[in-house]
């Protein structure tokens, strides 16, 4: 077995979950650094106008990335099921497969953002005076799309095989360099919103190169070489099968937030830079309960893989506990704090206030978050992705969205704050129900009894 690859199929269940989990909190919070960064400075340096550019972008390259990270989802899924079957040879297969799917689908998204950037920001009614700058950060951030669903495949793989520190370990290096170029392009070179989009671009392309290097290194049985790629429609219907609900999962949810931020631009530049700030600060927050809900379903794939759903179920009540405790400390912090770190951004007192406001109504309502997030962990670990889309389906366009249109026309701007955390608790009814209905058994036993 490779070095850090941790098999969950035995021995004691939370101290290699936490172990596994912790350098993927540590990733997701240097992944979220990568546009906090682009924030504190282009806010300090460009000024709200630019900020609110970025943030009139966010939707739209969170829709795309959402379903290139959903659908490598089943590339780590597949791989964990067949490495806790102990399966080297579909282990291997479903790699090659990955990869050659994923660089012809990254390209594919690449042209096409590239292509209709104007119009779909136009479609979403972006202010004219913000426009050219969204534009210009949203065409380079399309640019990379390559380097980023290249990177995300790669790290599905180290996921997979139970080894969450080498992805973390390359991030961080690539989230300082980003925090430099950053800096250096606008401060040094005179670049606008540009320069911060194509310092994100540089590291994530160099995040990708030396993640391919260390997975090649690190796994020698399952090294890439022209010779041993090989192509199987089997396996990748097999990813795609989980993939593509949990990739529409995330494109269908981020689709949703971009005639949210319709609503939200017709506040003003304010407000959407103040959205756009506290939105970034609300995702760090809620990292601990993304990283628990990965954790585990790493260990519930392993575990489905071999069979073993009463210790899924220790696994799920282990980590729940974590998500809970979580959430409780995130909202005092948030209470106490939230108007201190959105200075950190910028110094214009509406866009604090508006933000503050943002944070102290949305993480009242942490605690039903952590509730749906991290059982969810269950069903993306056995495979049935499906539920989560349907999950997210309803949350979103029949609750969510109404909500927000109905709101803001009564209530302002306050009324969108207090309508959002509204779909977590569709999802949690949804991931909880499915939970308790012990479906999940019968999807092992179908696939995986011995």
């Amino acid at each position: 077995m490779a070095k850090n690859t941790i098999d969950f199929t035995t021995g004691n269940i939370a101290k290699p979950l936490i172990a596994f989990s912790i350098p993927l909190f540590l990733g997701n919070i240097f992944q979220q650094f990568y546009s906090i960064t682009d924030a504190i400075i282009v806010g300090n340096l460009l000024g709200p106008n630019a900020l609110a550019a970025i943030g009139a972008t966010s939707p739209i390259t969170n829709l795309s990335i959402a379903l290139a990270i959903g659908i490598t989802l089943g590339v780590s899924v597949t791989v964990s099921q067949y490495f806790g079957a102990h399966d080297s040879a579909k282990v291997r297969l479903t790699i090659s497969t990955g990869y050659i799917f994923f660089m012809v689908f990254g390209l594919t998204v690449m042209l096409l953002g590239l292509i209709l950037t104007p119009a779909i920001l136009r479609l979403i009614s972006t202010p004219e005076e913000i426009l050219s700058d969204a534009i210009a950060y949203l065409r380079i951030t399309f640019a990379g799309t390559v380097f980023l669903i290249g990177y995300n495949v790669t790290n599905s793989m180290f996921r997979g095989f139970g080894n969450s520190r080498m992805p973390l370990i390359l991030l961080a290096l690539s989230t300082v360099l980003n925090i430099f170029l950053d800096y250096a392009f606008i401060r040094f070179f005179g670049m606008g919103v540009d320069g911060a989009a194509l310092a994100t671009i540089i590291s994530q392309a160099i995040a990708f190169i030396f993640a391919f290097i260390c997975f090649q290194r690190n796994y020698s049985d399952f090294r890439l070489t022209p010779r041993e790629i090989r192509f199987s429609g089997r396996i990748l219907s097999d990813c795609l099968r989980i993939g593509i609900p949990s990739g529409l999962k995330g494109s269908t949810y981020w689709l949703g937030f971009v005639f949210i931020t319709s609503v939200i631009n017709s506040f003003g530049a304010a407000t959407i830079a103040a959205y756009s700030i506290a939105a970034k600060i609300d995702s760090l927050l809620q990292t601990p309960v993304i990283s628990l809900q990965n954790g585990l379903s790493t260990f519930v794939g392993q575990n489905a893989g071999a069979n073993k759903p009463e210790r899924i179920k220790a696994g799920v009540r282990t980590s729940m506990s974590f998500g809970i405790i979580f959430a409780i400390f995130m909202t005092i912090a948030v209470f106490c704090f939230a108007h201190h770190i959105l200075a950190i951004f910028t110094d214009d007192a509406e866009v604090i206030e508006i933000g503050t406001q943002y944070l102290r109504i949305t993480s009242v309502f942490y605690i039903i978050y952590a509730l749906q997030e991290v059982v969810q962990g269950v069903a993306v670990g056995v495979g049935n992705t499906l539920i989560l889309l349907c999950s997210t389906i309803v949350a979103m366009w029949v609750v969510r969205v109404p909500l927000v249109y109905a709101a803001a026309a009564r209530f302002g701007a306050v009324g969108i704050w207090w309508c959002l955390p509204s779909g977590w608790f569709i999802a949690a009814a949804f991931a909880n129900g499915y939970y308790l209905s012990g479906k999940w058994r019968e999807r092992i036993r179908k696939r995986f009894a011995h």
